[in-house]
């Protein structure tokens, strides 16, 4: 008996982005405020070296893996809170960063392995590379909400966004402008010698980078489970999406 194939359900942008920003809107300071953590290293290594610096200083050097660690935490708590939102809770600060702690060693595994193979795809031809991106652009909203490891965190991603590519890369492009328009702005894409205004825009572009991709990312990743209803992704919700843990 030959399988039955079915039209591939419509993936919605406009209602996809519509909840992101319902979302972001319902959540603002806390995710704005968690977002802004990754930024508190370069201002401090900014304020030990007394100016921008030409070369990477020590404090510089200390300050880029904290940066990170930062920036990992501030994306899997975003995930968390946004998630919660979606489900019709109040966007939880602290819980969220407890649960957020509790999956760290996890997350950062995931973010790094997911990096590394588009810097891959990135370096032998751009097209792999972007399509990586579109491949692995739920890795984290998997890891946070479906409590899965690194490896399944790729697979769960690669499942969803199977057949979504191509939407998948136009919505991280989409993300991405603000980002390029803060750096044209504050003369980041020039070859301008490295100045304050700079590095402001640079931290303000990646503060909204990050507030825009992790909301989207969470949004997309319900939305996708919604349309697959695969027996696999019919999990039970995570007790402490509910708050009651």
């Amino acid at each position: 008996m030959s399988r039955h194939t079915s039209q591939r359900p419509p993936l919605r942008l406009s209602l996809l982005l519509a909840n992101a920003v319902k979302s972001l809107w319902r959540g603002l300071f806390p995710i704005a405020f968690l977002n802004s953590l990754p930024s508190l290293p370069t201002f401090l290594a900014l304020a030990v070296n007394g100016e921008v610096s030409q070369t990477p200083t020590l404090a510089d050097l200390v300050a880029l893996p904290v940066a990170v660690i930062l920036l990992v935490f501030a994306q899997g708590a975003t995930i968390a809170g946004t998630y919660r939102l979606l489900q019709g809770e109040d966007f939880d600060l602290l819980f969220s960063a407890r649960q957020t702690w509790q999956r760290l060693p996890t997350l950062l595994g995931t973010a790094f392995l997911s990096g590394i193979l588009v810097l891959l795809g990135l370096a032998a031809l751009v097209v792999p590379g972007l399509m990586a991106i579109a491949l692995l652009y739920l890795v984290l909203p998997a890891c946070m909400i479906e409590r899965t490891d690194m490896v399944e965190s790729l697979e769960r991603s690669g499942q969803l966004t199977q057949g979504y590519r191509w939407s998948f890369l136009g919505l991280f492009i989409l993300t991405l402008l603000p980002t390029i328009g803060l750096g044209a702005v504050t003369g980041d894409l020039a070859y301008a010698p490295a100045s304050l205004m700079q590095v402001l825009g640079q931290e303000a572009g990646m503060i909204l980078f990050g507030i825009l991709s992790a909301v989207t990312a969470t949004a997309a990743f319900e939305r996708l489970r919604e349309i697959r209803s695969m027996p696999e992704a019919a999990r039970t919700l995570p007790e402490w999406a509910s708050g009651k843990t």
